[in-house]
């Protein structure tokens, strides 16, 4: 199965299947899948973009021209779709069953934006159900925020386009939670940067007055800092970019969640892993996190003894002649980004690139009242590549802030970078909060947005 822009695409000796997303279906007006008898095409041609045009593979028969597109930067989909159909043509394709299988391989891929600074804030919930390592089924739903989260804050609009008037007369949080219980079922969930899609989730059931859902999830983020991938920074669209996984439109809820799902699949094919989920991140190092009603439990590196458990039951099988796929025999928290002949590479502790300078800057006195940081007390935690920290402190001192290195009772605002876990300093802010401290807690997005650097390189 192929993914490209809007669809997903499975080619076998008898046939092209073109399957459009849920997306694309209600924008189109499709009713369902296109097919292309493999006899019937008589060329193909491959138009290569690079990583701000698109690419386009087109299907020539005797019908007429059948155009893909697939999604700037996926030129290796593109490829890999032009060389599937010539297989197919020499009647060399593998059968639809056995495309992209890892017997086991289940869960839920899962993404959520929100309407403003406030994390429970959700305003539209994507959810990707991935059976045997393949994506059967998709759902995107938005919805009204619960009641004390709902103003719409222009800075989230701009990130991903949903408006108080897209979503007047859609389901309430409330309802849109009780579909994603039915799709998701007793499914672990999968989401990249997974602290903050649980903990949304989390506060969003709280604020609804509804049960909190008890979920297991992973963490794709936290799979990537493991691995040797050779990025610049693990964020979704980068992680996505070296994989080879489509992300057709950054901040919609339903393609982030995909990506995320795909992410971690292409990690567990490239360990050459069979089995379920948890099986892989337990060989990886990790345990899963949890959703609790009075925290999240996060992921974690795996000091439980169960690698070591998982490893010994593995040996006995191949002491009982079953056959156990040599990349599970042992923890490996560096997944190789490229297949085994790859050496791994091992880079700076992750939490190097977020230490903090030792001198403060005073804030501007001559700044503008008028913007949104003067005044404030700004605290930073995680990562923010491809800026340092003592950037972003100047940054927000010129605007008029007063940086902290710590949460304190003057805090006002905590900017949550990318981060695998819930750091110390977001669990502290949150502990205020719920005694009664007004502390907003913004994105990594906001902070650059304000500061004026989502404009300029580096982006």
């Amino acid at each position: 199965m192929i993914e490209a822009h809007g669809a997903t695409i499975t080619v076998t000796n008898e046939e092209i299947k073109i399957a459009p997303t849920v997306l694309a279906a209600s924008l189109r007006g499709l009713s369902g899948d296109a097919s292309i008898d493999v006899a019937s095409v008589d060329n193909v041609a491959l138009v290569e973009g690079d990583a701000w045009d698109s690419s386009f593979v087109s299907i020539t028969t005797s019908a007429g021209t059948t155009t893909i597109e697939f999604a700037p930067g996926a030129i290796a989909r593109a490829t890999e779709l032009k060389n599937a159909i010539g297989a197919a043509q020499q009647g060399t394709a593998p059968s639809e069953e056995s495309q992209a299988e890892i017997p086991g391989f289940n869960f839920v891929g899962f993404d959520v934006e929100t309407a403003n600074s406030q994390w429970g804030s959700i305003c539209q919930i994507g959810v990707v159900k991935v059976l045997n390592g393949r994506e059967t089924e998709r759902a995107s739903w938005l919805c009204t925020p619960p009641e004390p989260f709902s103003s719409f804050d222009p800075f989230n609009v701009r990130i991903h386009g949903i408006t108080s008037d897209d979503v007047a007369n859609q389901p309430s949080f409330q309802e849109r939670l009780a579909e994603f219980r039915d799709f998701v079922g007793e499914l672990p969930i999968v989401a990249h940067n997974a602290q903050f899609d649980t903990t949304a989730l989390r506060d969003a059931s709280v604020a609804s007055g509804e049960p909190i859902p008890h979920l297991l999830f992973a963490c794709t983020l936290a799979q990537s800092r493991a691995s040797s991938l050779k990025v610049d920074n693990h964020k979704l669209p980068t992680v996505a970019a070296e994989l080879g996984v489509e992300l057709s439109h950054h901040h919609d809820a339903a393609a982030d969640a995909s990506a995320a799902a795909q992410i971690m699949v292409e990690f567990a094919r490239r360990a050459g892993h069979s089995g379920s989920l948890m099986e892989f991140i337990h060989a990886s190092g990790f345990t899963l996190g949890v959703i609790e009603d009075k925290r999240i439990v996060p992921v974690l590196k795996d000091r439980s003894g169960a690698s070591r458990a998982l490893q010994a039951s593995q040996l006995a099988r191949i002491e009982a002649g079953e056959s156990v796929p040599a990349a599970q025999l042992s923890p490996a928290p560096e997944v190789s980004g490229a297949g085994t002949d790859q050496p791994s590479r091992r880079g700076p502790a992750p939490w190097q690139s977020v230490s903090t300078p030792d001198e403060i800057p005073e804030p501007n006195l001559a700044a503008s009242p008028s913007h949104p940081l003067y005044g404030q007390n700004v605290t930073l935690t995680g990562e923010f590549e491809p800026f340092d920290k003592g950037t972003l402190w100047h940054g927000i001192a010129n605007a008029g802030g007063q940086v902290a290195k710590n949460v304190t009772k003057k805090t006002t605002i905590l900017v949550t970078g990318v981060w695998a876990t819930m750091t110390s300093k977001e669990k502290r802010a949150r502990e205020l909060m719920e005694k009664g401290q007004n502390i907003e807690i913004w994105s990594e997005e906001k902070l650059l947005g304000v500061l004026g650097l989502d404009e300029q390189p580096p982006f």
